[in-house]
């Protein structure tokens, strides 16, 4: 289990990443034990997550077996991105950063969600044609930082951090149109 001057250092890491300064990365911990510990990044916006969710209508109807469609497609999403880029940084000849980029990218969700938690709420809270203004704009400031996190972590050009980030929105997208098959 992380404790919490590793959780901060991860968040704090991150967060330096999203300025834009690559000496983020010198807060993660690129070992064994770090990259299993920054699962706790995913871990801690769960509840985050389950508020957007709930925000989008998923839980109207039922409570529980959306809640538990939602968890097991969320659990899968933490996953299955890790698990394909262990074969994709083979590929990018990367498989030496690939620990740092996963740290990285676990620990940055946090940093995403305190972007997207705040927009979300706000667009529910005062609905309108300027709010998907500004969900669109959170959002690309959201994807920017993604590429710039797998730019920075696994010194790949920007387009090939471009490229693993739809790799990512394409997994997610994937998973999502599954569960919520399941649901219908």
């Amino acid at each position: 289990m992380s404790t919490a001057g590793e959780i901060f250092a991860g968040v704090y890491g991150a967060w330096r990443l999203a300025r834009r300064d690559p000496s983020g990365l010198i807060w993660f911990d690129a070992s064994p034990r770090g990259f299993w510990n920054s699962f706790w990044g995913p871990a801690l916006i769960l509840p985050g997550f389950l508020v957007l969710q709930t925000l989008d209508g998923a839980f109207e109807e039922d409570l529980l077996r959306p809640l538990v469609v939602e968890l097991i497609a969320y659990v899968i999403g933490c996953v299955a991105f890790p698990l394909v880029m262990s074969h994709i940084s083979e590929g990018l000849e990367r498989s030496h950063l690939y620990m740092r980029y996963i740290v990285a990218y676990n620990w940055s969700q946090v940093v995403q969600m305190a972007v997207l938690l705040p927009t979300g709420l706000l667009i529910h809270l005062a609905p309108g044609h300027g709010m998907a203004l500004l969900n669109m704009a959170m959002t690309i400031v959201v994807l920017v930082y993604q590429a710039y996190v797998a730019h920075q972590a696994l010194e790949v050009k920007p387009g090939a951090a471009g490229m693993l980030v739809l790799l990512d929105l394409s997994l997610g997208a994937l998973i999502q149109m599954i569960a919520t098959r399941l649901l219908t």
